[in-house]
């Protein structure tokens, strides 16, 4: 088992938390596959578990479990390939788990485990069941993939391992610091690519392709016009504020006010398992109390407690809160385009949002080669309910060099 410069130098790095990003083709798999099995002959005696989650169990199978049988045989390896499981008598297992049932994990402990392509694993894996099955006993992290945006866990991590030197060893390759494809080999694969996918899977790109985006060309606009900058609240201005409602989903909040044909987006803050006398206690603290708060249509369920709306509770608090009329998806979505085109953003602000709107998405069906007609509905798109919301909630803030009707008239 051969490892090249790149995967030494991962290893001599390594801290309890790993993070790396690396392009396509650098051995990802073929080297934490080696690293776990090093792990587990080093630290087993007899009870050591060690888990590697692939996004899919396909993709466990094919990619992960050839490695696993092929390197572990020399050292006695006991295989059971209907649960995946690799075990070395008197040492340990390790077994490979998916991201679409990380449940199966909860309750375990875990001396090791790995996540692999991370950016396609949903953080309750780690959040839920992979990190309290950790602490036991103390064990090692390692996430990897090759960037899809910001929107997803192995951002998340990328971030954390940045602002926590001491816990985290993270590195970020291109294909040419790795050095295991032949310059003609990328050459070739650039030719079949836009730009922005080979920035992604060759150059490691946070800033990558998005098939099927919805707005990926009016955010791209923004920033490449100037039109992401900096940008404060004006007092002077009523400040307008959209909320796309939640408790254990994320809820954003958008502020913004209008100057001129303009709407400058001041803010955007997520909240979640916030109930409503702490959001507006929020909001008070950081002076940022809207004149107007636009709410999607279910603020009219009534909650079991109170026995009032979502309506009548905000209300309640003395906010002026209107209800965005109830338009089908594909209207909404088209509006807010044609407001974002006069949409402003404050750099430092709005970033989880302008990434969250560029991110927002339709599904796409590889095998027929087409997007369907539903959204994904993932962190992108809490975000963009709440732009959609604000985009039609009020004639004044969609109408875009045009006269539009409004969808209704008052408050609601």
């Amino acid at each position: 088992m051969r490892l090249d410069p790149h995967q030494v130098g991962s290893l001599n790095a390594e801290r309890r938390f790993n993070v790396r990003v690396w392009a396509r083709r650098s051995g990802k798999t073929y080297y934490t596959i080696i690293r776990q099995l090093m792990r587990l002959e080093a630290r087993g005696t007899g009870d050591y578990q060690g888990f590697y989650f692939a996004p899919t169990r396909t993709q466990a199978k094919q990619i992960a479990w050839p490695y696993l049988t092929q390197f572990s045989k020399p050292l006695g390896a006991e295989l059971n390939q209907a649960e995946l499981k690799c075990t070395i008598p008197g040492k340990g297992f390790i077994q490979l788990m998916n991201g679409e049932q990380y449940d199966r994990a909860r309750g375990l402990y875990m001396d090791d485990c790995v996540l692999d392509e991370a950016a396609d694993i949903p953080e309750a894996a780690l959040r839920e069941v992979i990190s309290p099955a950790l602490s036991d006993r103390k064990g090692t992290l390692d996430a990897m993939g090759t960037p899809r945006g910001r929107m997803n866990l192995l951002y998340k991590l990328w971030e954390e391992a940045g602002a926590n030197p001491d816990l985290y060893s993270r590195s970020l390759l291109t294909w040419e610091q790795a050095g295991r494809v032949d310059a003609t080999e990328i050459e070739r694969n650039k030719a079949l690519m836009t730009d922005a996918q080979f920035r992604q899977e060759w150059l490691c790109s946070w800033d990558g392709a998005t098939p099927g985006a919805y707005w990926g060309q009016e955010m791209s606009d923004a920033e490449s016009s100037g039109r992401v900058t900096l940008i404060r609240r004006d007092e002077q201005q009523p400040l307008i504020a959209a909320i796309d409602l939640g408790h254990s989903d994320l809820m954003p909040v958008i502020w913004g006010h209008e100057i001129g044909n303009q709407f400058q987006v001041v803010m955007c803050k997520t909240y979640q398992f916030t109930g409503f006398p702490a959001l507006v206690q929020d909001w008070k603290q950081m002076g940022m109390v809207p004149d107007r708060l636009i709410a999607p249509h279910d603020i009219n369920v009534t909650e079991l407690g109170s026995g009032k709306t979502r309506l009548e509770v905000l209300r309640g608090f003395g906010l002026d809160v209107v209800v965005a009329p109830k338009l089908s998806l594909a209207e909404g979505i088209e509006q807010t385009r044609q407001f974002l085109k006069r949409c402003w953003f404050d750099r430092e602000n709005t970033a989880f949002l302008r990434e969250g709107l560029a991110q927002y998405r339709s599904e796409y069906d590889a095998m027929r080669g087409v997007h369907r007609l539903t959204p994904i509905h993932d962190q992108a798109s809490h975000y963009a309910d709440a732009m959609r919301y604000l985009a039609t909630g009020d004639r004044n803030l969609y109408a875009y060099g045009q006269s539009v009707q409004p969808a209704f008239k008052g408050v609601v």
